[in-house]
């Protein structure tokens, strides 16, 4: 044991004690176990300390009982593919994050809950507890920290966490989040002072967040000038100002942040090559998902229902039907081999049982003939074959290193472990233009645990991998211009968030980089994660769901980031402590509400509506003359030509081009040498 385990484990709390409570449960959120123990609230002359220790005598109890939800990953697997940050400075440059397979030793992981890796323990000083999160039933905790990091949620029977909470009050100043009824923040009693003494100047009677964070990229870009603007004014608010309390007009209020008008920023589009005297100004809105009509989910497919789809030749019928159902609930794990054969192309709807025996006859030769040419390879062949070898080393190292928590999987010379190498292996020899990737073993092992053989589980991993070939490419331009069609999306529904990101050096979004690489996998057990697949394997509603649902994912954490005021550093952990804490179900939901809402919007811009697929609805209103529904966009004559003309609410901080233009697909530019983009390939590779 290092000295720095050693110290942490010898670490003592000692003084006074404000708060003790035997009985709280704790919940495990990589494994769902639930441990009972102590849990104290100390003042030291260190400061305040919050600490949990599990009790002496006790049985762990699962959430789940399925026998398949197990966590994906084993450390050091259940942190692999971690976004990290090698500073330990408050901020990070772009150029400094990369995509850790192995990230033991990042400062993501370290910081990261203790209850995390072996020891069951919680300690916390209250002094950097941002917010905490109190669900609804009122008996459950969750600490979130100012680095960005979350513990594990605590759980109070009987009595309640009141008196826990309570303590928090005699230190800090507490106050419920505007927007999320659910999260509370917390702030230094002197600073939450200051900040009521700067809000009784009557700056920004009415705030605006879009509007905030542009003043916050103007100081960003030109400190110098931003900073005296905003002090003048505040000085003309000290001396002039009547003493009475007033509100400030929003010309005023728009001149003091950016000369801008408050409410909705401006969007101007040119009108064409031959009209660049003119330009149409549209106003963009705030955030479009306050109010979305959620989705429903239904129960899982069913043996029975299963069956009845199909007639006495063995042909699926009503097919579009059976999609719709297992989008909306999923498949019962007793026919998920089967139905999975269909949704990945290895069986056809259309043919008949007798036509689906005579392929898959055809398909075990073809598999035993490639595996054969890989197998029968002699030592001085591979000597002469460097790219065999690279790959056949790579993938010997990640399999011991995948999934190895679960059963299926678990133990020293595991057959089912061999058998994911030998799948691979194989693919190799079937695709060597592509060859295998670091990731590629993640997709493979939970259709080799559903399928249970491995020509079934070959030929699915084959179907999944056309879907998703564009993940693994050596120039990452896949995984960019998924980001860049993400980008445009959340552009759209919600600019201020996006600004907010932004203006942290994140609005890039490498931080969903695992949700899209691996399709989600490391952010739920195996029992979501099968469940999302097949969900996401009809491509209903529309294609390119996941990229709503990634949209979901941001949008329930949007709060907790913007109003715990997390940089980027912050939000790269706290993206990464998600794991295990999503509500699939809800999520499913809200991504199927988003997709609701742009489908019955008039406003969507085409870019959004082809890369979903949706089809604009003809008998709306000219987009190009409607503003919100509601109002008519005038053209506007300007000075110069059109495109002299900056357009605000749509640049990013680094000047980068819009994403709005169909052209402007690339988060990166091919041209320009990036050592963000350089990192993370160097580390994926």
């Amino acid at each position: 044991m290092n000295e720095d385990k050693k110290g942490l484990q010898e670490f003592k709390i000692e003084g006074k004690e404000l708060y003790r409570k035997e009985g709280v449960i704790l919940q495990v959120a990589k494994d769902d176990d639930l441990y009972s123990g102590t849990l104290t609230v100390t003042e030291t002359k260190h400061g305040v300390f919050i600490s949990w220790e599990k009790g002496d005598i006790q049985q762990s109890v699962k959430v789940k009982s399925d026998e398949s939800a197990f966590c994906v990953g084993s450390p050091p697997d259940s942190l692999e593919w971690a976004v990290i940050a090698n500073s330990a400075h408050q901020t990070t440059p772009k150029d400094r994050v990369k995509f850790n397979r192995n990230a033991l030793d990042s400062p993501a992981v370290k910081f990261s809950s203790d209850l995390e890796d072996r020891q069951l323990k919680l300690t916390a000083e209250l002094g950097e507890v941002r917010s905490y999160r109190l669900a609804d039933d009122g008996n459950r905790v969750t600490l979130l920290m100012r680095d960005g990091t979350t513990h594990n949620t605590l759980i109070f029977l009987d009595e309640g966490p009141e008196d826990f909470l309570k303590t928090f009050t005699g230190y800090m100043s507490v106050r419920k989040s505007a927007t999320d009824s659910n999260l509370y923040l917390l702030t230094d009693k002197k600073t939450a002072a200051l900040d009521q003494s700067l809000s009784e100047l009557n700056l920004f009677d009415r705030p605006n967040g879009e509007t905030v964070w542009r003043a916050i990229g103007e100081i960003q870009r030109d400190p110098y000038a931003a900073g005296l603007t905003i002090l003048s004014k505040v000085a003309d608010r000290l001396l002039f100002s009547p003493l009475e309390k007033e509100y400030r007009p929003e010309d005023e209020m728009a001149e003091l942040l950016q000369g801008e008008a408050v409410g909705n920023t401006l969007d101007c589009h040119g009108e064409g090559e031959g009209s660049d005297n003119w330009q149409l100004v549209n106003n963009s809105r705030r955030s479009l998902l306050k109010s979305l009509d959620v989705g429903t989910r239904s129960v899982p497919l069913c043996q029975l229902d299963w069956e009845l789809h199909i007639n006495e030749d063995g042909i699926v019928e009503d097919v579009p039907e059976l999609l719709e159902k297992i989008f909306k609930g999923g498949v019962e794990a007793s026919i998920r081999s089967d139905v999975w054969k269909f949704l990945l192309g290895f069986y056809q709807w259309h043919h008949t049982t007798e036509v689906r025996e005579t392929n898959r006859k055809a398909r075990v030769e073809e598999y035993y003939r490639m595996k054969l040419q890989w197998k029968s390879m002699s030592e001085d062949q591979q000597n002469r074959f460097a790219a065999f070898r690279e790959r056949k080393t790579q993938i010997e190292k990640d399999i011991g290193r995948t999934d190895r928590n679960h059963p299926y999987f678990q133990g020293d010379n595991n057959p089912n472990v061999a058998l994911m190498e030998e799948i691979l292996m194989t693919y190799v020899m079937y695709n060597f233009d592509l060859g295998y990737v670091q990731g590629m073993s993640d997709l493979l092992s939970p259709l080799l645990y559903v399928m249970k053989n491995e020509v079934d589980a070959f030929w699915c991993f084959v179907g999944f991998m056309d879907r998703v070939a564009s993940n693994f490419e050596f120039d990452q331009g896949g995984m960019k211009y998924q980001l860049a069609q993400l980008t445009l999306v959340l552009k759209y529904l919600d600019l201020s968030f996006y600004n907010y990101l932004d203006c942290k050096e994140s609005g890039n979004l490498f931080f969903c980089f695992r949700w899209l690489l691996i399709w989600f996998k490391r952010e739920f057990n195996y029992t979501d994660t099968m469940k999302l697949w097949e969900v996401l394997w009809t491509k209903k509603p529309c294609k390119n769901f996941h990229l709503l649902l990634c949209v979901a994912l941001l949008d329930s954490e949007k709060s907790t980031i913007m109003e715990s005021k997390y940089g980027f550093t912050e939000i790269l952990k706290h993206v990464n402590d998600m794991s295990h804490r999503i509500n699939l179900n809800e999520m499913l939901c809200k991504a199927e509400g988003i997709y609701n809402f742009l489908k019955k919007d008039p406003n969507v811009p085409d870019e959004v509506l082809n890369l979903l697929g949706i089809e604009p609805d003809n008998t709306n209103c000219d987009k190009s003359v409607i503003l919100n529904g509601k109002a008519k966009s005038l053209p506007v004559p300007i000075n110069g030509h059109a495109g002299e003309r900056q357009r605000h609410g749509t640049e990013s901080s680094n000047g980068s081009s819009s994403l709005n233009h169909s052209s402007s697909v690339e988060v990166l530019s091919e041209a320009e040498g990036n050592p963000f983009e350089d990192a993370i390939v160097g580390n994926l590779m």
